[in-house]
C-alpha cells in the first residue's frame, strides 16, 4: 500500500521549471482549502464560482494581486484559463491592428509566440538571438521600435535558455508593451510606466498549471477585438467568470500571494532570488571551466540557472550523484541540454548550498 503524503519525507530541492515547488506553509493551507474552504463546509473543488463563499475569494485574490504588485487603479486584473502559451494566439487577435507587431525573440517561448501572432498579421523582429543561441540579450534602449507598431511582445525571464532583461524594454507612446512574466512573476520589483500589459503562467510562482493572471491597462483593454469567448474585455467585464474560471488555481493563487505578502513582499523575493542565484553561479565559477553556464554574464537569470559540462557523460553522472542527494528536476530543457536549476520563489536556500556544494564537488568526480 503507498505511504501516505503525511508518512513522507518532503523533498526541498526540487528544481523543475514547472511546475515547481510550493511553500510548506501554502501546501498546508491549500490541503485545508481541498477540505473546508474558509469554513463552509465545502471543499474549493466543489464550490460554485458563482457563489458567495467563491466571490470572497475572487475577491480577496484580486485585492492581494493588486497589493503585492502595487498594480495602479488604471489596470484591470484578470484570472484565465490556459496557461501562457494560449496568450500568444489572444495577444494577437485581440490586438492586432494596421501596423506590424515587434517581438524581441530571445528563446522558445517568444518564437512560439511570434509564429502565433503571424497568423493574425505583419510581424517585425527587433532582436533576434537566435544567432548567438539565446545567450544574451541587447540593451533595451538599443532597440528600434516602430511608433507605428501595433504593440510591443518581450519575454521578460527565458526559462530555457537561463537569461533575464535587468530592465525591460520600454516601447514608444501609444505602442503597447505586453510582456510575458510567467517565470519571474513575485521576483521582480515592476515599473508599471514601462508595462500596458502583463500575462503569467502561475504554475512557475504563482502556484498551479493552469491558472494565468492577466494585469493589463483599461485603455488597451478597450481595444480588445477578438470574438467571444477570446476577447479580453469580456473576461474583464464578467469579472474572470466569463466561463468558468480555474477556480482551484485561484485559491492557489490567494494563497501563494498571501505568503509572499507574509515574507516581505516582492522587494524580500527579489532579494532571495538575487542570493541563491549567486551562491549557484560562484559555485559553477569555482569549478574553473569544468561547468560552463550557457547564458553571458549580463543576461544571466536569477531564475533559471542553466549551464552545461564538458561530455554528456558528466552530466549523466551529476544527475545521478544529484538524485542520490534528493536534488531532483536539473535536467536541462530537451531543446538546449546541460543542466538547469530553476530557483523559484519557493526554493529551499538549504538545498541551494547543497546544490552548490555538489557542483564544486562535481571535478573531482567526474574527470
Amino acid at each position: 500500500m503507498p505511504m501516505m503524503a503525511s508518512q513522507m519525507e518532503r523533498s526541498a530541492g526540487n528544481y523543475s521549471a514547472g511546475p515547481s515547488r510550493l511553500p510548506d506553509p501554502v501546501r498546508s493551507m491549500v490541503a485545508e482549502d481541498v477540505l473546508d474552504l474558509d469554513g463552509s463546509g465545502i471543499g474549493c473543488l466543489e464550490h460554485s464560482h458563482r457563489g458567495e463563499v467563491f466571490d470572497q475569494v475572487l475577491s480577496q485574490t484580486e485585492s492581494l494581486t493588486r497589493s503585492v504588485f502595487n498594480v495602479p487603479s488604471e489596470y484591470s486584473v484578470l484570472f484565465l484559463q490556459g496557461g501562457a502559451t494560449q496568450q500568444f494566439g489572444l495577444i494577437p487577435m485581440n490586438f492586432a491592428g494596421t501596423g506590424a507587431s515587434s517581438h524581441t525573440n530571445t528563446g522558445v517561448w517568444t518564437t512560439k509566440a511570434i509564429r502565433a501572432a503571424e497568423q493574425f498579421g505583419p510581424t517585425t523582429i527587433v532582436f533576434d538571438g537566435a544567432e548567438d543561441q539565446f545567450r544574451s540579450l541587447p540593451n533595451p534602449t538599443n532597440l528600434e521600435i516602430s511608433e507605428e507598431a501595433s504593440f510591443l511582445h518581450t519575454c521578460a525571464n527565458n526559462t530555457v535558455m537561463g537569461t533575464q532583461w535587468t530592465n525591460l524594454p520600454s516601447s514608444p507612446k501609444d505602442v503597447p508593451h505586453i510582456c510575458d512574466m510567467s517565470s519571474e512573476i513575485g521576483s521582480r520589483v515592476l515599473n508599471w510606466d514601462t508595462l500596458d500589459m502583463l500575462y503569467a503562467g502561475c504554475q512557475k510562482n504563482l502556484g498551479v498549471a493552469g491558472t494565468v493572471l492577466v494585469v493589463i491597462k483599461n485603455n488597451l483593454l478597450a481595444r480588445s477585438q477578438a470574438p467571444t469567448p477570446f476577447n479580453y474585455q469580456e473576461h474583464a467585464a464578467a469579472g474572470s467568470r466569463l466561463n468558468t474560471p480555474p477556480t482551484f488555481g485561484i485559491v492557489v493563487l490567494r494563497r501563494m500571494l498571501e505568503w509572499i505578502q507574509e515574507h516581505g513582499g516582492v522587494q524580500s523575493m527579489a532579494l532571495r532570488a538575487q542570493q541563491r542565484a549567486q551562491l549557484l553561479y560562484e559555485a559553477i565559477e569555482s569549478t574553473q571551466g569544468f561547468w560552463q553556464p550557457h547564458a553571458s554574464t549580463e543576461s544571466r537569470s536569477v531564475m533559471n540557472i542553466t549551464w552545461h559540462g564538458p561530455t554528456p557523460e558528466a552530466e549523466s553522472q551529476f544527475l545521478s550523484r544529484a538524485d542520490a542527494l534528493g536534488l531532483s528536476g536539473l535536467k536541462g530543457h530537451r531543446s538546449v541540454g546541460g543542466l538547469r536549476a530553476s530557483v523559484y520563489n519557493a526554493a529551499d536556500e538549504s538545498a541551494c548550498e547543497k546544490l552548490a556544494e555538489l557542483i564544486q564537488s562535481s571535478p573531482r568526480f567526474s574527470k
